[in-house]
Protein backbone atom coordinates (compact mmCIF):
# COMPACT_ATOMS: atom_id res chain seq x y z
CA UNK A 1 0.00 0.00 0.00
CA UNK A 2 1.66 3.15 -0.90
CA UNK A 3 0.56 7.02 -1.00
CA UNK A 4 0.88 7.51 -4.48
CA UNK A 5 2.27 11.11 -4.04
CA UNK A 6 5.22 9.21 -2.82
CA UNK A 7 5.27 6.62 -5.18
CA UNK A 8 6.96 8.02 -8.12
CA UNK A 9 10.36 7.56 -9.25
CA UNK A 10 11.82 11.07 -7.85
CA UNK A 11 12.03 11.92 -4.48
CA UNK A 12 9.17 13.90 -4.42
CA UNK A 13 8.00 13.65 -0.89
CA UNK A 14 8.38 16.66 1.47
CA UNK A 15 11.39 15.81 3.11
CA UNK A 16 13.56 18.32 5.02
CA UNK A 17 16.53 17.93 2.53
CA UNK A 18 13.78 18.25 -0.10
CA UNK A 19 12.39 21.33 1.59
CA UNK A 20 15.94 22.59 2.01
CA UNK A 21 16.91 21.95 -2.00
CA UNK A 22 13.58 23.89 -3.40
CA UNK A 23 14.27 26.69 -0.81
CA UNK A 24 18.09 27.15 -2.15
CA UNK A 25 17.03 26.76 -5.77
CA UNK A 26 14.44 29.70 -5.14
CA UNK A 27 17.04 31.34 -3.97
CA UNK A 28 19.31 30.51 -6.73
CA UNK A 29 21.72 29.44 -4.67
CA UNK A 30 21.57 26.21 -6.02
CA UNK A 31 21.11 25.29 -9.92
CA UNK A 32 17.90 23.90 -10.50
CA UNK A 33 17.74 20.23 -12.17
CA UNK A 34 15.52 21.44 -14.83
CA UNK A 35 14.58 24.73 -16.40
CA UNK A 36 11.56 25.04 -18.24
CA UNK A 37 11.84 28.84 -20.12
CA UNK A 38 9.76 31.14 -22.81
CA UNK A 39 6.72 29.40 -21.87
CA UNK A 40 3.13 31.27 -21.47
CA UNK A 41 1.83 29.33 -18.32
CA UNK A 42 -2.02 29.01 -16.33
CA UNK A 43 -2.20 30.36 -12.85
CA UNK A 44 -5.09 28.40 -11.87
CA UNK A 45 -5.08 30.61 -8.27
CA UNK A 46 -5.75 33.33 -10.08
CA UNK A 47 -6.98 32.55 -13.51
CA UNK A 48 -4.54 34.73 -15.54
CA UNK A 49 -2.37 33.18 -18.33
CA UNK A 50 1.27 34.72 -17.81
CA UNK A 51 3.71 34.93 -20.77
CA UNK A 52 7.37 35.02 -20.64
CA UNK A 53 7.96 32.64 -17.65
CA UNK A 54 10.66 30.00 -16.78
CA UNK A 55 9.79 26.94 -14.21
CA UNK A 56 12.89 26.20 -12.03
CA UNK A 57 12.34 22.61 -10.99
CA UNK A 58 13.82 19.79 -8.59
CA UNK A 59 13.44 17.16 -6.68
CA UNK A 60 10.20 16.48 -9.08
CA UNK A 61 8.74 20.12 -7.76
CA UNK A 62 8.38 23.39 -8.80
CA UNK A 63 10.85 25.73 -6.63
CA UNK A 64 10.32 28.81 -8.30
CA UNK A 65 7.79 30.52 -11.17
CA UNK A 66 9.99 33.26 -13.00
CA UNK A 67 9.97 35.95 -15.68
CA UNK A 68 12.19 34.26 -18.52
CA UNK A 69 15.35 35.87 -18.89
CA UNK A 70 15.55 37.22 -14.87
CA UNK A 71 18.38 35.38 -13.60
CA UNK A 72 21.26 33.19 -14.95
CA UNK A 73 20.50 29.47 -15.74
CA UNK A 74 23.21 27.23 -14.09
CA UNK A 75 25.23 25.53 -17.09
CA UNK A 76 24.10 22.09 -15.19
CA UNK A 77 20.58 22.65 -15.41
CA UNK A 78 18.80 21.04 -18.07
CA UNK A 79 17.25 23.66 -20.27
CA UNK A 80 13.95 23.21 -22.17
CA UNK A 81 12.58 25.50 -24.22
CA UNK A 82 9.07 25.69 -24.64
CA UNK A 83 8.81 28.40 -27.10
CA UNK A 84 5.92 29.82 -26.41
CA UNK A 85 3.88 26.64 -25.57
CA UNK A 86 1.59 27.08 -22.55
CA UNK A 87 1.62 25.17 -19.60
CA UNK A 88 -1.09 23.92 -17.69
CA UNK A 89 -0.94 21.86 -14.41
CA UNK A 90 -1.50 18.20 -15.24
CA UNK A 91 -5.09 17.08 -15.74
CA UNK A 92 -6.53 15.56 -12.66
CA UNK A 93 -9.63 13.23 -13.41
CA UNK A 94 -11.89 13.24 -9.57
CA UNK A 95 -14.20 10.84 -11.10
CA UNK A 96 -13.08 7.40 -13.00
CA UNK A 97 -13.71 3.75 -13.68
CA UNK A 98 -10.51 2.09 -15.16
CA UNK A 99 -12.65 -1.45 -15.46
CA UNK A 100 -14.37 0.84 -18.18
CA UNK A 101 -11.63 1.32 -20.16
CA UNK A 102 -11.47 -2.79 -20.74
CA UNK A 103 -7.68 -2.40 -19.92
CA UNK A 104 -5.49 -2.94 -16.89
CA UNK A 105 -4.16 0.21 -14.73
CA UNK A 106 -1.53 -0.06 -17.08
CA UNK A 107 -3.43 -0.25 -20.23
CA UNK A 108 -5.72 3.24 -19.12
CA UNK A 109 -2.14 4.56 -17.97
CA UNK A 110 -0.51 4.50 -21.58
CA UNK A 111 -3.67 5.72 -22.88
CA UNK A 112 -4.66 9.04 -20.98
CA UNK A 113 -1.27 10.04 -19.88
CA UNK A 114 -0.25 11.73 -23.56
CA UNK A 115 -3.27 13.40 -23.28
CA UNK A 116 -2.19 15.40 -20.47
CA UNK A 117 -4.09 12.96 -17.38
CA UNK A 118 -1.56 12.62 -14.89
CA UNK A 119 -3.69 11.95 -11.59
CA UNK A 120 -7.09 9.73 -11.28
CA UNK A 121 -9.25 9.14 -8.02
CA UNK A 122 -10.65 5.76 -9.39
CA UNK A 123 -13.61 4.06 -7.86
CA UNK A 124 -13.11 0.20 -9.04
CA UNK A 125 -16.36 -0.61 -8.49
CA UNK A 126 -16.64 -3.09 -11.14
CA UNK A 127 -13.67 -5.33 -10.29
CA UNK A 128 -14.90 -4.88 -6.59
CA UNK A 129 -18.44 -6.34 -8.18
CA UNK A 130 -16.40 -9.21 -8.84
CA UNK A 131 -13.14 -10.12 -6.78
CA UNK A 132 -13.72 -7.75 -3.80
CA UNK A 133 -11.20 -6.20 -1.72
CA UNK A 134 -8.83 -8.87 -2.76
CA UNK A 135 -9.20 -7.59 -6.95
CA UNK A 136 -9.21 -3.66 -5.44
CA UNK A 137 -5.74 -4.50 -3.75
CA UNK A 138 -4.65 -6.02 -6.93
CA UNK A 139 -5.33 -3.30 -9.21
CA UNK A 140 -3.68 -0.62 -6.34
CA UNK A 141 -0.71 -2.48 -6.38
CA UNK A 142 -0.23 -2.65 -10.16
CA UNK A 143 -0.98 1.16 -10.34
CA UNK A 144 1.74 1.89 -7.59
CA UNK A 145 4.68 1.15 -10.09
CA UNK A 146 3.01 3.50 -12.87
CA UNK A 147 3.28 7.27 -13.93
CA UNK A 148 -0.62 7.95 -13.60
CA UNK A 149 -0.81 8.95 -9.76
CA UNK A 150 -3.76 6.61 -8.90
CA UNK A 151 -6.05 6.99 -5.66
CA UNK A 152 -8.93 5.30 -4.86
CA UNK A 153 -12.26 5.71 -3.54
CA UNK A 154 -12.98 2.66 -2.19
CA UNK A 155 -16.62 1.40 -3.79
CA UNK A 156 -19.50 1.83 -1.48
CA UNK A 157 -22.31 -0.62 -3.14
CA UNK A 158 -21.03 -4.22 -3.84
CA UNK A 159 -22.85 -5.28 -4.89
CA UNK A 160 -24.60 -2.82 -6.71
CA UNK A 161 -27.95 -4.49 -6.70
CA UNK A 162 -28.51 -6.84 -3.94
CA UNK A 163 -30.77 -9.24 -4.91
CA UNK A 164 -30.51 -8.91 -8.22
CA UNK A 165 -27.05 -9.88 -8.92
CA UNK A 166 -24.76 -12.31 -8.17
CA UNK A 167 -21.55 -10.92 -9.18
CA UNK A 168 -19.30 -12.87 -6.76
CA UNK A 169 -18.37 -10.40 -3.84
CA UNK A 170 -19.76 -7.99 -1.38
CA UNK A 171 -18.19 -5.28 0.38
CA UNK A 172 -19.70 -4.62 3.78
CA UNK A 173 -19.16 -1.81 6.53
CA UNK A 174 -16.36 -3.77 8.43
CA UNK A 175 -14.17 -4.21 4.63
CA UNK A 176 -14.87 -0.48 3.87
CA UNK A 177 -13.71 0.46 7.30
CA UNK A 178 -10.23 -1.87 6.51
CA UNK A 179 -9.80 0.02 3.31
CA UNK A 180 -10.40 3.32 4.18
CA UNK A 181 -6.86 2.89 6.19
CA UNK A 182 -4.78 2.00 3.01
CA UNK A 183 -2.42 4.74 2.04
CA UNK A 184 -3.92 4.79 -1.44
CA UNK A 185 -7.73 5.29 -0.67
CA UNK A 186 -8.37 8.65 -0.76
CA UNK A 187 -12.45 8.78 -0.25
CA UNK A 188 -15.48 6.66 -0.31
CA UNK A 189 -16.77 6.02 -3.86
CA UNK A 190 -19.95 6.79 -5.01
CA UNK A 191 -22.66 6.46 -3.19
CA UNK A 192 -25.14 4.75 -5.85
CA UNK A 193 -27.82 3.71 -2.68
CA UNK A 194 -29.22 7.04 -2.56
CA UNK A 195 -32.42 6.19 -1.66
CA UNK A 196 -30.45 4.23 1.29
CA UNK A 197 -29.52 7.25 2.45
CA UNK A 198 -32.47 9.83 2.22
CA UNK A 199 -34.46 7.15 4.00
CA UNK A 200 -31.99 6.40 6.51
CA UNK A 201 -31.03 2.73 5.59
CA UNK A 202 -28.95 0.95 8.99
CA UNK A 203 -26.09 0.06 6.68
CA UNK A 204 -25.61 2.58 4.19
CA UNK A 205 -25.43 4.61 6.80
CA UNK A 206 -22.94 3.03 9.38
CA UNK A 207 -21.00 3.18 5.66
CA UNK A 208 -21.18 6.58 5.76
CA UNK A 209 -20.21 6.61 9.80
CA UNK A 210 -17.14 4.51 9.00
CA UNK A 211 -16.39 7.07 6.39
CA UNK A 212 -16.20 10.56 8.40
CA UNK A 213 -14.29 8.93 11.35
CA UNK A 214 -11.55 7.55 9.11
CA UNK A 215 -11.97 11.61 8.17
CA UNK A 216 -12.12 10.90 4.89
CA UNK A 217 -15.04 12.36 1.59
CA UNK A 218 -18.19 10.46 0.84
CA UNK A 219 -18.58 10.67 -2.86
CA UNK A 220 -22.03 10.75 -4.66
CA UNK A 221 -24.36 9.66 -7.38
CA UNK A 222 -27.57 10.82 -6.92
CA UNK A 223 -29.35 9.73 -9.83
CA UNK A 224 -32.50 11.55 -9.65
CA UNK A 225 -33.91 14.45 -11.00
CA UNK A 226 -35.27 15.79 -7.63
CA UNK A 227 -33.92 19.21 -6.66
CA UNK A 228 -35.52 19.22 -3.48
CA UNK A 229 -36.14 18.08 -0.35
CA UNK A 230 -34.53 14.76 -0.76
CA UNK A 231 -31.50 16.27 -2.73
CA UNK A 232 -31.13 18.24 0.41
CA UNK A 233 -31.53 15.12 2.56
CA UNK A 234 -28.79 13.80 0.32
CA UNK A 235 -26.47 16.42 0.70
CA UNK A 236 -27.57 16.94 4.88
CA UNK A 237 -26.06 13.18 4.76
CA UNK A 238 -22.49 14.60 4.63
CA UNK A 239 -21.89 13.45 0.99
CA UNK A 240 -20.21 16.14 -1.16
CA UNK A 241 -19.97 15.43 -4.94
CA UNK A 242 -22.09 14.16 -7.38
CA UNK A 243 -21.54 13.43 -11.46
CA UNK A 244 -24.83 12.33 -12.33
CA UNK A 245 -26.37 16.04 -13.41
CA UNK A 246 -28.23 15.49 -16.91
CA UNK A 247 -29.99 18.57 -17.16
CA UNK A 248 -28.63 22.32 -16.39
CA UNK A 249 -31.20 22.51 -13.05
CA UNK A 250 -29.51 19.92 -11.43
CA UNK A 251 -26.54 20.96 -11.36
CA UNK A 252 -27.41 24.09 -10.58
CA UNK A 253 -29.22 22.97 -7.76
CA UNK A 254 -26.12 20.33 -6.68
CA UNK A 255 -23.92 23.84 -6.45
CA UNK A 256 -26.02 25.99 -4.52
CA UNK A 257 -26.40 23.26 -1.80
CA UNK A 258 -22.20 23.25 -1.67
CA UNK A 259 -21.63 19.96 -3.57
CA UNK A 260 -18.71 19.65 -5.79
CA UNK A 261 -20.58 18.98 -8.88
CA UNK A 262 -18.75 16.64 -11.29
CA UNK A 263 -19.96 17.59 -14.96
CA UNK A 264 -19.61 13.96 -17.01
CA UNK A 265 -18.90 13.28 -20.55
CA UNK A 266 -17.94 9.91 -21.00
CA UNK A 267 -18.65 7.58 -24.01
CA UNK A 268 -22.36 7.10 -23.13
CA UNK A 269 -22.81 9.27 -20.79
CA UNK A 270 -22.87 13.05 -22.74
CA UNK A 271 -24.20 15.31 -20.22
CA UNK A 272 -21.72 18.40 -20.89
CA UNK A 273 -23.56 20.18 -23.52
CA UNK A 274 -26.93 20.51 -21.41
CA UNK A 275 -25.01 20.81 -17.85
CA UNK A 276 -22.62 23.39 -18.54
CA UNK A 277 -25.39 25.91 -19.12
CA UNK A 278 -25.62 25.78 -15.61
CA UNK A 279 -22.06 27.43 -15.68
CA UNK A 280 -21.92 29.73 -18.81
CA UNK A 281 -25.78 30.86 -18.77
CA UNK A 282 -25.81 32.22 -14.73
CA UNK A 283 -22.94 33.69 -12.49
CA UNK A 284 -22.66 31.38 -10.27
CA UNK A 285 -18.87 31.04 -9.01
CA UNK A 286 -16.82 27.84 -10.44
CA UNK A 287 -14.59 26.68 -7.12
CA UNK A 288 -17.19 23.80 -6.83
CA UNK A 289 -16.84 23.04 -10.29
CA UNK A 290 -15.46 19.46 -11.97
CA UNK A 291 -15.23 18.18 -15.26
CA UNK A 292 -14.57 14.05 -15.03
CA UNK A 293 -14.86 11.11 -17.84
CA UNK A 294 -16.74 8.29 -15.58
CA UNK A 295 -16.92 5.87 -18.23
CA UNK A 296 -14.57 5.96 -20.95
CA UNK A 297 -14.58 2.93 -23.50
CA UNK A 298 -10.65 2.43 -25.45
CA UNK A 299 -11.74 3.74 -28.96
CA UNK A 300 -13.19 7.14 -27.24
CA UNK A 301 -9.21 7.61 -25.59
CA UNK A 302 -7.46 6.44 -28.67
CA UNK A 303 -9.60 8.22 -31.29
CA UNK A 304 -10.10 11.71 -29.00
CA UNK A 305 -8.78 11.71 -25.99
CA UNK A 306 -9.62 11.35 -21.95
CA UNK A 307 -9.79 14.35 -20.23
CA UNK A 308 -8.59 16.50 -23.10
CA UNK A 309 -11.67 15.34 -25.13
CA UNK A 310 -13.62 16.31 -22.13
CA UNK A 311 -12.02 19.84 -21.78
CA UNK A 312 -12.53 20.62 -25.51
CA UNK A 313 -16.53 19.82 -25.39
CA UNK A 314 -16.65 22.17 -22.37
CA UNK A 315 -14.68 25.31 -24.15
CA UNK A 316 -16.60 24.56 -27.20
CA UNK A 317 -20.17 24.85 -25.59
CA UNK A 318 -18.86 27.90 -24.15
CA UNK A 319 -16.61 27.61 -20.73
CA UNK A 320 -14.27 30.09 -20.55
CA UNK A 321 -10.86 27.98 -21.10
CA UNK A 322 -8.79 28.69 -18.09
CA UNK A 323 -12.59 27.96 -15.74
CA UNK A 324 -12.40 24.62 -17.47
CA UNK A 325 -8.52 23.65 -16.68
CA UNK A 326 -9.41 24.55 -13.12
CA UNK A 327 -11.93 22.60 -13.23
CA UNK A 328 -9.66 19.53 -13.87
CA UNK A 329 -6.63 20.86 -11.56
CA UNK A 330 -6.87 23.12 -9.14
CA UNK A 331 -10.39 22.85 -8.28
CA UNK A 332 -9.78 18.83 -8.14
CA UNK A 333 -7.27 18.80 -5.62
CA UNK A 334 -8.55 20.97 -3.23
CA UNK A 335 -11.70 18.59 -3.34
CA UNK A 336 -9.91 15.68 -2.46
CA UNK A 337 -6.88 17.84 -0.05
CA UNK A 338 -4.83 17.32 -2.24
CA UNK A 339 -3.88 20.72 -3.43
CA UNK A 340 -0.05 21.17 -1.25
CA UNK A 341 1.32 18.33 -3.83
CA UNK A 342 -1.03 18.98 -6.92
CA UNK A 343 -3.28 21.47 -8.96
CA UNK A 344 -1.20 24.02 -10.14
CA UNK A 345 2.25 25.42 -11.13
CA UNK A 346 3.12 27.21 -8.51
CA UNK A 347 6.51 26.79 -5.88
CA UNK A 348 6.24 23.32 -3.99
CA UNK A 349 4.27 21.53 -6.51
CA UNK A 350 5.00 18.57 -7.83
CA UNK A 351 6.06 18.80 -10.98
CA UNK A 352 3.42 17.39 -13.06
CA UNK A 353 2.72 19.71 -16.13
CA UNK A 354 1.05 19.76 -19.79
CA UNK A 355 2.44 21.36 -22.63
CA UNK A 356 -0.32 23.08 -24.79
CA UNK A 357 0.32 24.09 -28.62
CA UNK A 358 -3.38 26.02 -28.02
CA UNK A 359 -5.61 26.41 -25.33
CA UNK A 360 -9.32 26.61 -26.39
CA UNK A 361 -8.39 23.71 -28.32
CA UNK A 362 -6.15 21.58 -25.67
CA UNK A 363 -4.17 20.53 -28.31
CA UNK A 364 -1.28 18.44 -26.15
CA UNK A 365 2.53 18.13 -27.35
CA UNK A 366 3.90 16.68 -24.98
CA UNK A 367 3.46 15.85 -20.65
CA UNK A 368 6.25 16.10 -17.70
CA UNK A 369 5.63 13.57 -14.71
CA UNK A 370 7.63 14.50 -11.39
CA UNK A 371 9.81 16.95 -13.39
CA UNK A 372 10.67 14.31 -16.07
CA UNK A 373 9.21 14.35 -19.64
Amino acid sequence: MVNPLDSNTNDTSTTQSSSQTLAAVARREQPAETVIKNASIINVHTGELRHDRSLLISNGRIAAVTETGVGEVAEQSTIIDAKGEILAPGFLDTHVHYESSMVTATGFCRGVVPTGTTGAFMDPHEIGNVLGLKGIRQLLDEAANLPLKTFCTIPSCVPAAPGFEDAGAEIDTADIERALGWDDVIALGEMMNYPGVINGDDEVHAKLAATYAANQRATGHFASRETDANLDAYVASGISSCHESVRKQEALAKLRRGMWTMLRQGSAWKDIPETIRSITETDVDTRHLLLVSDDTHPDTITEKGHLDRVLRVAIANGLDPITAVQAVTINAAEYYDVDEDLGALSPGKIADIVFLDELSSIDVSRVMIDGSI
